[in-house]
């Protein structure tokens, strides 16, 4: 499972889209509070956050992730390297 965080509604139908349409399964959230309660009903492999949101910024978000024990330890990806092996 694949959340993403991005308030821009084209943005978000567009990125869970794509990534549905390879087989991945995604869920996108327009805001904070609806992706914290979804973080406690499931954890996803991938974050994807957006950095300017309303309510609360991407970086405290993941700050806030850090910071818990349920999610201290995410898995980290070099988006970087990922795309030079597609």
């Amino acid at each position: 499972m694949i959340y993403l965080l991005e308030d821009d509604s084209a943005i978000r139908e567009l990125v869970v889209y794509t990534l549905c349409s390879t087989g991945l399964e995604a869920t996108g959230f327009a805001a904070p509070s609806e992706f914290y309660d979804a973080m406690e009903r499931t954890l996803p492999e991938l974050l994807i956050l957006d950095i300017m949101l309303p309510e609360e910024d991407g970086l405290s978000i993941l700050r806030r992730l850090r910071a818990s024990p349920r999610t201290e330890q995410p898995a980290r990806h070099d988006a970087h390297c990922a795309q030079q092996r597609i």
